[in-house]
């Protein structure tokens, strides 16, 4: 929510869910029953999540424990808190009703994230600084709401949806069949963007997962993927002698979007003319329509921005929000942009490090897998096409350069043939768009009726056949070429035939790592790329790719596959550490990098899984700079 929804004590201001009723009752007054469910659901989802991080993380000198069959943390006052085993399973499913248990003279029920971490707070000592732990709090309440909100406009969503699918006679057919079947006569049609907008719950193991920090809820409805099937991405234009293009683009922005979008460039160059300026003096930038206004606050020099009125690209908001997919040609450049919103941990500006590092790492990658011979044809990297930003004359506002900026990336529906449909990772345990069951258990479905098998071995060929699109590359780009790639839900984008997996797609390099002496060794020239993105630091390369790999992208899979599929996690996980050490038995024959890919194979089996924290740094004064905790490894116990 952010500036239009206080959340102050109680009897000050109005509660975060006071201020989402009377919303819905004025704008959406037949969802308002709706609510209540929803907020009970996305409470006891926060619970979790809160309870997780703080087991993991350990702030204040919180002890996880397990006693008497029960979860428990006990707080540095000795006071203990206890749930169901459940709650400790970081992807488990957390239904309304979750709840734990404070053990004092009078025991209480808790059943709020926030009122979880006011009783962590009522046990620190006297005296000692709560800032950190009341902002948490704060955002927390404002987060439950958002997702609450979000929760009612998936059901709103599901209801259309299915209307539609009705109307077309599709009612009958899983959620992917219906997409590809429509894909396949409507070149306008997203299924990326249908699947992109089913994740309303945001990262999996992060409790704030929905902060909407600087949105109003007006606002959220308008440009939020789960509330708005299209929003109107702007176009500036910005003084030649005031706009900053990556010298290593394959594209300049003004010609990318004069290809792909003829008629906002026409408007814009007639607009230009029309208030007596030479559209050859400019370059344009697309903006996202929220941050628009807020554009003046950091544009000082006269006619250096000019915004455009007439001049507009209809797109899809995707999973991250600030990236929009145009709604013309799902194969367009996706457009990612700036916001001053702050999402999760950060405010979602584009540093000048990205905007200049894209181009380079696309490059490079392009190379790598010339080399590697394409991958077989089971992943590609996506390009990085176009960038640009504003550069603020003497006396300017340094961060405007980072707050007017966008990056035209290859769109993953490039790569989905006739008849497969591209999806983030994440979207594989998100909720159906149509039928509201996890999408995992429609593929499993599909899969156990074409194998003629149970649904737990329709679980495993699924597993098995998503590793082969995602190991052998992600791992030969570490240990032979020194590139780890942040390989989560979000960036992953995994592509389907018929249920199967036959593709994985990466975008988005701002998390990468990259070695220049592994790139060294392999006989490449490392790029000069800028920022955090370039170390030679094992561990934290490493850890680059095994978190996100392993903690977020796989862990949340295999759950999914293992409640959905009916099948054991641990032999689910046994399949992928025998497919990883298959992997590292090739990459270690090849004498040039053996001993490097045996150590990260070691590494990737080490009883500790690095693991960027969430409310440590989530509290920190810098949030784009990584904290990390050590957490159980699941490969290690597979690996026996």
């Amino acid at each position: 929510m952010g500036g239009g929804c206080p959340t102050g004590p109680s009897g000050s201001q109005p509660h975060p869910d006071q201020v989402v009723v009377a919303l819905l009752q004025k704008a959406y007054p037949a969802l308002v029953a709706g609510y209540g469910a929803a907020e009970r659901q996305a409470r006891a989802m926060a619970l979790g999540k809160l309870w997780v991080a703080l087991s993991r993380e350990r702030i204040g000198g919180l002890v996880p424990l397990t006693c008497d069959g029960r979860a428990v943390l006990r707080l540095p006052d000795g006071t203990r808190i206890s749930a169901t085993p459940a709650i400790a399973d970081a992807f488990a499913q957390r239904r309304e009703g979750l709840a734990v248990t404070m053990h004092a003279a009078r025991p209480q029920v808790i059943d709020h994230p926030v009122g979880l971490l006011g009783a962590i707070l009522a046990g620190r000592p006297r005296g000692a600084d709560t800032r950190g732990w009341r902002q948490l709090s704060a955002e927390l309440g404002e987060s439950v709401a958002n997702h609450a909100l979000a929760l009612v406009a998936e059901s709103w969503r599901r209801e259309r949806l299915r209307a539609a699918a009705h109307d077309s006679g599709n009612l009958e057919a899983s959620t992917l069949r219906w997409a590809a079947g429509r894909a396949a006569t409507d070149p306008g049609f997203s299924p990326l963007a249908l699947f992109e907008q089913s994740v309303v719950d945001g990262h999996p193991l992060h409790p704030c997962a929905r902060v909407r920090g600087g949105m109003t809820l007006e606002e959220l409805c308008a440009y939020a993927p789960e509330w708005a099937g299209e929003v109107a991405i702007r176009i500036v234009a910005i003084a030649r002698s005031s706009f900053a293009h990556p010298p290593s683009a394959r594209h300049r922005m003004r010609a990318l979007l004069s290809s792909e979008h003829p008629g906002a460039v026409e408007a814009a160059d007639a607009h230009l003319r029309g208030v007596r300026r030479d559209p050859a003096d400019y370059e344009l930038l697309p903006v996202h329509p929220w941050q628009l206004p807020r554009l003046a606050q950091v544009c000082s020099t006269a006619g250096a921005v000019i915004a455009i009125p007439g001049a507009w690209i209809p797109a899809r908001p995707l999973l991250s929000l600030r990236t929009l997919a145009p709604r013309t040609d799902r194969r367009a450049a996706h457009l990612k942009t700036a916001v001053d919103i702050r999402l999760t941990t950060a405010i979602r500006v584009v540093s000048p490090a990205t905007l200049y590092n894209g181009p380079l790492i696309s490059t490079l990658l392009a190379e790598i897998s010339r080399r590697e011979r394409g991958f077989g044809g089971r992943f590609v990297s996506l390009t990085e096409l176009a960038g640009g930003s504003y550069q603020p004359g003497p006396g300017g506002l340094v961060e405007a350069t980072a707050r007017l900026a966008a990056i035209a990336r290859e769109s993953p529906e490039c790569h989905a043939g006739g008849g497969e449909v591209a999806l983030p990772v994440a979207a594989l345990a998100a909720r159906s768009p149509l039928s509201g069951r996890p999408l995992l258990a429609e593929v499993l479905d599909q899969l156990a009726s074409e194998l003629r098998a149970s649904r737990a071995e329709a679980a495993a060929r699924f597993l098995a056949g998503y590793c082969e699109c995602a190991l052998p590359a992600l791992f030969a780009l570490l240990s032979r070429w020194g590139v780890a790639l942040e390989a989560h839900g979000q960036n992953a984008v995994v592509v389907l035939r018929e249920g199967w997996p036959v593709r994985l797609l990466y975008r988005d390099f701002g998390g990468i790592r990259v070695s220049p002496a592994r790139l060294s060794r392999a006989g490449l020239a490392p790029p000069a790329v800028r920022g955090a993105l370039p170390t030679d630091d094992e561990d934290e390369l490493r850890a680059g790719l095994f978190f996100p790999l392993i903690g977020t992208n796989l862990g949340q899979v295999l759950s999914t596959l293992a409640r959905e599929g009916e099948a054991d996690v641990g032999s689910l996980w046994e399949l992928v550490a025998q497919r990883c050490h298959s992997v590292y038995a090739t990459l270690t024959a090849d004498p040039a990098i053996a001993t490097q890919a045996g150590r990260d194979e070691q590494a990737l089996f080490a009883p500790a899984l690095r693991s960027k924290s969430m409310l440590r740094v989530h509290m920190s004064a810098d949030p784009h700079t990584p904290q990390w905790v050590g957490v159980p490894n699941p490969l290690t116990a597979a690996a026996g």
